[in-house]
C-alpha cells in the first residue's frame, strides 16, 4: 500500500479525536469534470465525492473549515454516429481542503480556499479498451487547486453546496513538453455538488 495512501487512511481515523473540539460532520455528491489542456472539452466526466469535515467559528460572520474528500475526477468523450471514437480519464483524487468561508446571513454562506490533492488512482480508455500506461504520460501524484464556492442550510443540520475548482499546478504536462507563459500542462477543471450533514 502507498505511503501516502496509508497518511490519509490515519488522518481520517484520528479525524472524529480531532473534531470533538470543532463543530463538523460528513457529506456526499458528485462532481462534473473536464481536463483543460486535453482535446476533449465540456464537463462530460460525472463521478462522486464524500467525506467529512471540521469548522470552528472565527467570529459571527467567518468560518474556518478543514475537509478530509474523495473526489473522482477526468475527461469523458462519448462516441456518436459522426464519430465513433471514445476516450475517457478516470482520476481518483484523496483531498484535504481549507477554506474560509463568510455566512452572509444564518443560512447561507460563501467559501474560498486551497485544495492540496493526492493522486490515488489513474486510467485512460479509448473505444478499444484500458490504453497502456506504457503510452501515456503520467499524472502528477501531489497538485493543487484553488476553490471558491456557495451553500445554504436547508435545515439545522442539512446543508446543500456547490463549489468549483480549478488547478493552479498541471495535473499533467502536455504530451509535448511544450509550455507557453501560464499555460504549462493539463489542468482540472471542477464543478462539485454537494450535500452535507453538519452535527451542532
Amino acid at each position: 500500500m502507498p505511503k501516502n495512501l496509508i497518511l490519509f487512511i490515519l488522518i481520517f481515523i484520528s479525524f472524529p479525536l480531532f473534531s470533538q473540539q470543532f463543530e463538523g460532520g460528513f457529506f456526499g455528491g458528485f462532481s462534473a469534470t473536464q481536463v483543460d489542456g486535453d482535446r476533449l472539452s465540456g464537463y462530460n466526466k460525472v463521478g462522486i465525492t464524500a467525506g467529512a469535515y471540521t469548522s470552528r467559528k472565527l467570529n459571527s460572520s467567518l468560518n474556518l473549515k478543514t475537509e478530509i474528500r474523495y473526489i473522482q475526477k477526468g475527461a469523458y468523450q462519448k462516441p456518436t454516429d459522426i464519430n465513433p471514437e471514445m476516450f475517457k480519464t478516470s482520476l481518483h483524487y484523496a483531498e484535504i481542503p481549507f477554506l474560509l468561508q463568510y455566512f452572509y446571513n444564518d443560512k447561507g454562506y460563501a467559501e474560498a480556499g486551497l485544495i492540496p490533492e493526492i493522486l490515488l488512482a489513474s486510467k485512460e480508455e479509448d473505444e478499444t479498451g484500458i490504453i497502456s500506461v506504457d503510452h501515456l504520460l503520467a499524472f502528477h501524484r501531489f497538485t493543487i487547486e484553488a476553490a471558491a464556492g456557495i451553500g445554504y442550510f436547508l435545515t439545522d443540520h442539512l446543508a446543500a453546496g456547490f463549489r468549483y475548482s480549478y488547478s493552479l499546478l498541471p495535473a499533467r504536462d502536455h504530451a509535448s513538453g511544450q509550455t507557453y507563459m501560464l499555460n504549462r500542462g493539463q489542468y482540472n477543471n471542477v464543478l462539485c455538488f454537494t450535500m452535507y450533514y453538519h452535527f451542532r
